[in-house]
Order: C-alpha cells, then sequence, then structure tokens
C-alpha cells in the first residue's frame, strides 16, 4: 500500500456512568493516587478500598461517577451532599476527583462535569462547590472553564485521627 498513511486508530468514545461495585478497585487506586500526586500523602490501601466500597454501598455516604473511554477507565469523582438552609436545599461537594495522566486535556473532566450538573439540576440542588489546593493552577483553570469560580469563601479544616 505505497502512498498511503496509516491512520491511527479512532479513539474510544468517552461515557459517564454511575460507578457500579466492580468499579471499587479502579476507584481506589485513582485516590491513591490522586493524594500522592497532588498532597504527596501516602494513603493506607487497605483503608481507602474499605471506604470506597462503604461509599459504593451507601448512597448516603457519597455517589461516584466513572468515566471510561472505550470501556477503560479514564477517571472519577464522587459527590456528597451538604444542607444548605440559606438556599433550603442541598449543595453537591466534588471530591475524589481523579483523571489519570494519560486521559488529562481530553475532556474527561468536563464530561463528567456536565454529566454531574445534569444531575445536580434534575435533582433539583442549589449549588456545586468543590475544593482544591491552592497551588493546583491547572486544576483551577479546569474548573474555571466549566463556569465554577474560587468563590469568597477559604476552606478550613482539622483533620482528626480514628480512634
Amino acid at each position: 500500500m505505497k502512498g498511503r498513511r496509516a491512520v491511527a486508530p479512532r479513539p474510544g468514545r468517552l461515557r459517564v456512568r454511575p460507578a457500579r461495585a466492580a468499579d471499587a478497585e479502579n476507584i481506589a487506586t485513582a485516590q491513591l493516587r490522586m493524594a500522592l500526586e497532588t498532597e504527596r500523602m501516602r494513603l493506607r490501601p487497605a483503608t481507602v478500598a474499605r471506604g470506597v466500597r462503604a461509599a459504593l454501598s451507601d448512597a448516603a455516604k457519597g455517589r461516584y461517577y466513572v468515566a471510561e473511554r472505550g470501556g477503560r477507565f479514564a477517571g472519577c469523582l464522587m459527590i456528597t451532599r451538604e444542607w444548605s438552609d440559606w438556599r433550603n436545599g442541598w449543595i453537591w461537594w466534588l471530591q475524589s476527583l481523579y483523571v489519570p495522566p494519560a486521559e488529562r486535556g481530553r475532556g474527561v473532566f468536563r464530561a463528567l462535569y456536565r454529566r454531574v450538573l445534569a444531575d445536580a439540576r434534575a435533582a433539583r440542588a442549589r449549588g456545586l462547590r468543590l475544593y482544591v489546593d491552592r497551588r493546583n493552577a491547572v486544576a483551577q483553570r479546569a474548573y474555571g472553564a466549566v463556569g465554577m469560580d474560587g468563590g469568597h469563601y477559604r476552606v478550613f479544616e482539622r483533620v482528626l485521627a480514628p480512634r
């Protein structure tokens, strides 16, 4: 086939769906990688695995979404809810967001966000929130690109050790 250029295979279609129990290992691995990458924290794999399974089995703890490209894991995030008496409704917090390096810049976060936004609107949620390390400029640009802003709040935290 002289004169023909090789055509790269078409990348798989990106799909976002609610997570299932079978996604637990991919989600737990993503959380371990995210903690190491963003905060240089080495989490205990067994603890993270139990935490992910707990949320997958009890929607009151959180709700995961998984992005797939061509049937392969391309990212995830979790939603937790906070009641707002000021707004008389739920605020959805985007948490545990991770997109593997090979998938970054390919629309994974945008697809996850659009799905969550559509579900939040359908559920009549009153807002979406997330927190980001202030040194993570790349993530902040991604969040701004979907219409989120830094807001006027700062998040303070005190981590309590398990007893």
